[in-house]
């Protein structure tokens, strides 16, 4: 279950006060610097009304100086020398019980005696959490406990600070940087230092891959048995083994991976939903009634099956339950869920993750492609924006084109059968909106002369043929887009109308290919459809894509079993998975493989008569120490929507009798909850 529901259980019965603050100097190291201590936390800022963060209300203060007043961004933890002597705290430790990911004090750091800094939640991502208490810790490199300090939950007192005076904390009016006693007027503290996110440190940063090397860099340039040689992230050699290593690769002192399978580039998603991946697919006999399905059987636009009276409780609930706080919490755990699925079939990025203010999964599995990737983050995404309104000017994303910081933008558009989804296209083309970064995903209505435009511009189409066919009846018309010279990628959309990942989808568009194209599509181009295209596509075509020396080490490795390479990865399924590497380090595989690289840093994790080993934990990521069974476990019991356990967990129903509940739940599911009730436990994982 999500961590804030086990932190809930946790502190539930604890009724601390400020009188029951302790100090934890019971596991000090022998000789550390004991004059080093965490001397003030503020937890809870004045909040604003109407969101006004441009002037101070209720005595709110801009404690970091950012321009927002009485926000979360001003909670901070002060470090204090209180001896009389210099002392080095270089890259020393700070981390909280409550799940944020601890980070490291900067580089060459001392404190001169009677010297304070003060690490801000703004440079450092710590929360402290207010709703269910915390602790503080402070560690040295090397790991030993140099102070902590506790506070409880719900300790009212909003605009106060607790400190230390002999050995008791008390609450006070905040003073980041300065002397407790410090009553001057308060400016923003010059001794602010950032606190750095922690240096993965897994046990995958140098290997060599042996096996059969597909690089994605022509049809014909494929290494029958070659070898890839990945450090710090990046491969730096691709060779085949009847030839020396290039120069300066040295393989003796690294593990030498035989994996007689097939390694290809990292399989890339351009168009997904990632936090409905959860859900299964829709059970489209729901759909066989609908009076707004065309003569095809399918639905004509985008903006109708959002209508159907079954979207609400078999997806919309499905996807906003598992996420409100005040529900099941559990949006990092869906994510990461998500995120198995995709690594489980070799996808090493995505599109379509939500928006996050943690790090509660980017960066554990696969690369978010909203996110920051290779020093960059220029992609925009428009799904459901109103891109084709009369309204809608996109002048920003021109700008940016033109400034050459946009990388890619995707948006959903003609997404139907319809006149009304193709006309969508010519309102995007006459807003100047039609660019070499315009990513069109869908594209479902379009024509020849449409595609001819996109080409002119070089703009690229994302594919998602199983979710098209099973909504609408038909499919984009990918030869007329090949035709015009439009670079396509596959996407499977999203779990309730789309496969599971790339790699599933990849087969959907193979059947398309064969038996309604006349197999127009050779199956190299297909192959670069996940691979290559899709990187391309994102602008990151110098970084992922193909198994090249200098680039990054996004990695699939598949058993082989085909004479034909492409063949091999189309027709792969998911026990034919062997390793999945993302940046240089194994998430995914055969569980002998991921034991050469990771050690015991993975678990099992089980596929239909076959067992393949995860790593979804990392202690430099907010709840890395989550493992994938527990997230399973708890996302399947709040799949079940079984009413002793809504009533145990969710805090929107606190303090109701079973009357209130159940009026409340049929209220808030507009009187469905009882009718759907069943419906809904058979959507479980």
């Amino acid at each position: 279950m999500g961590s804030s529901v086990l932190l809930l259980l946790i502190f539930s019965s604890w009724s601390a006060t400020v009188d029951s603050l302790q100090l934890d100097d019971s596991k000090e190291a022998t000789g550390r610097a004991s004059n080093i201590v965490i001397s003030e936390v503020f937890v809870s800022p004045n909040n604003l009304r109407d969101n006004d963060t441009s002037q101070n209300i209720f005595g709110a203060v801009d404690w970091n100086g950012d321009g927002y007043y009485g926000k979360s961004s001003d909670q901070f933890i002060e470090i204090w020398n209180s001896g009389n002597s210099t002392e080095d705290v270089s890259s020393w430790v700070l981390s909280v019980t409550s799940g944020s990911a601890p980070c490291q004090l900067p580089y060459n750091t001392s404190l001169a005696a009677g010297e304070r800094v003060v690490v801000f939640r703004a440079d450092s991502d710590i929360e402290l959490d207010w709703n269910n208490g915390d602790t503080v810790t402070l560690k040295d490199t090397s790991d030993n406990q140099i102070h902590s300090m506790s506070f409880p939950a719900e300790d009212f007192g909003y605009g106060e600070s607790y400190i230390e005076q002999n050995n008791v904390w008390s609450k006070v009016d905040p003073t980041p940087g300065r002397a407790n006693n410090f009553t001057g007027t308060y400016t923003v503290p010059d001794n602010v230092v950032m606190c750095y996110k922690l240096t993965n440190t897994d046990s995958s940063r140098a290997f060599l891959l042996k096996g059969r090397v597909v690089t994605m860099d022509g049809e014909n340039n494929v290494i029958n048995d070659g070898n890839v040689m990945v450090r710090d992230g990046k491969i730096t050699g691709v060779w085949a083994s009847n030839t020396n290593p290039p120069a300066g690769v040295n393989p003796n002192d690294v593990p030498i991976v035989e994996t007689e399978g097939t390694i290809y580039p990292g399989l890339i998603d351009l168009h997904n939903h990632v936090h409905y991946n959860h859900i299964p697919l829709w059970d489209f006999e729901v759909h066989l009634s609908d009076s707004q399905k065309s003569d095809e059987g399918g639905y004509t636009n985008r903006y109708q099956w959002g209508n159907n009276w079954d979207y609400g409780p078999s997806i919309t609930w499905m996807k906003n339950n598992i996420q409100d706080r005040d529900r099941w919490d559990m949006a990092s755990e869906q994510m990461k869920y998500a995120e198995v699925q995709a690594v489980s079939g070799g996808v090493t990025a995505m599109q379509g993750s939500p928006s996050s203010g943690t790090q509660a999964w980017d960066s554990i599995l696969s690369r978010n492609v909203e996110l920051r990737n290779f020093g960059q983050d220029g992609i925009s995404t428009c799904a459901v924006c109103g891109a084709a309104d009369d309204d809608y000017a996109g002048i920003h994303l021109i700008d940016q084109s033109a400034a050459g910081t946009l990388n890619a933008w995707f948006v959903h558009l003609s997404e139907g059968v319809d006149q009304s989804s193709k006309n969508e296209f010519d309102a995007l083309w006459n807003k100047g909106l039609i660019l070499e970064e315009t990513v069109v995903i869908h594209g479902t209505a379009m024509d020849s002369t449409q595609f001819a435009k996109m080409a002119t511009k070089g703009s690229k189409l994302v594919w998602s043929p199983l979710s098209n066919l099973l909504l609408y009846g038909n499919t984009t018309d990918v030869v007329a887009a090949d035709k015009a010279g439009v670079s396509i990628s596959i996407s499977p959309d999203w779990g309730p109308s789309g496969s599971k990942n790339n790699l599933h989808e990849l087969k959907v568009a193979d059947m398309w290919n064969s038996n309604n194209l006349d197999n127009y599509f050779s199956n190299y181009e297909l192959v670069e459809m996940v691979t290559s295209n899709p990187a391309k596509a994102t602008g990151w075509g110098g970084f992922v894509g193909q198994v090249k020396a200098d680039l990054y080490a996004d990695l699939v490795v598949i058993d082989t079993f085909h004479e034909d390479p492409y063949r091999n990865l189309i027709e792969a399924i998911d026990a034919d998975v062997a390793l999945t590497v993302v940046h240089g380090k194994a998430v995914f595989g055969d569980v002998d493989i991921m034991q050469q690289l990771q050690g015991d840093d993975w678990e099992y994790v089980n596929g239909t008569d076959f067992q393949k080993a995860v790593d979804i934990t990392s202690i430099t990521e907010v709840d890395g120490t989550q493992t994938f069974a527990e997230i399973e476990a708890g996302l399947a019991m709040a799949m079940r929507n079984e009413y002793d356990d809504i009533k145990q967990y969710w805090t929107d129903v606190n303090s109701m009798n079973d009357t209130e509940i159940n009026s409340w739940l049929n209220t808030t599911f507009d009187g469905k909850y009882d009718d759907k009730i069943n419906h809904l436990k058979n959507l479980t994982l």
